[in-house]
């Protein structure tokens, strides 16, 4: 797909256009050839060139991958939406509970800077703990604040990796072994005061 390089960054161009609409005929054949019937097509590609001029080719390239799903093909405004669907803070928050918890293992790939480092502002502890009802209001504000200086965020640093020292886990066997007893004891229905506990 063809791109231009401009103010916004690579954005679709004419020859991109052509592209995107040939990609349109492979996936909805003659229902998308129905749709501009009666149209001068060269307008219609001319106005979809501008629309999305404003997008990145990898929000072009998502908003097709959605169409994949979609058994009619989309009109400009219903493309648009699915290049750059509305934010959606609760599957953000989803997203970043899910990465933090990988980021321990240095697995975590953000989908953007405004995801991580919201995280890193409302603070990892809080992701892990807070539900969604809890966490709503402020993550919100937070993530979109971060949406809005996508451009001027730094980069995602690389997880640091961290072994913890011997005898410095947050459990040692003989604790383990301790907790293990007494929660058999308690599901056997045998509970007593382990002398020496709390």
């Amino acid at each position: 797909m063809g791109i231009n390089n401009g103010k916004s960054g690579k954005t679709v161009s004419v020859a991109g256009i052509e592209a995107l609409f040939s990609e349109f005929e492979a996936l909805y054949g003659g229902r998308f050839a129905d749709m501009w019937r009666g149209t001068d097509i060269a307008y219609v590609k001319s106005l979809w060139a501008k629309a999305l001029s404003g997008l990145t080719l990898r929000e072009v390239r998502f908003g097709l991958d959605q169409c994949r799903f979609k058994p009619w093909p989309p009109s400009l405004p219903e493309f648009l939406g699915l290049c750059r669907p509305p934010p959606d803070p609760e599957k953000a928050f989803v997203v970043a509970q899910r990465l933090i918890s990988c980021r321990q293992y240095g697995e975590d790939v953000w989908p953007d800077k405004a995801l991580y480092w919201a995280a890193v502002e409302f603070g990892f502890f809080d992701l892990r703990s807070m539900s969604w009802q809890l966490a709503k209001n402020r993550w919100s504000r937070l993530w979109l604040e971060k949406r809005d200086m996508e451009a001027v965020l730094p980069p995602v640093p690389k997880a640091s990796l961290k072994l913890v020292p011997p005898g410095q886990s947050l459990t040692d066997a003989v604790t383990a072994k301790k907790h293990l007893a007494r929660l058999k004891r308690l599901t056997m229905g045998t509970v007593e005061r382990d002398v020496g506990d709390e």
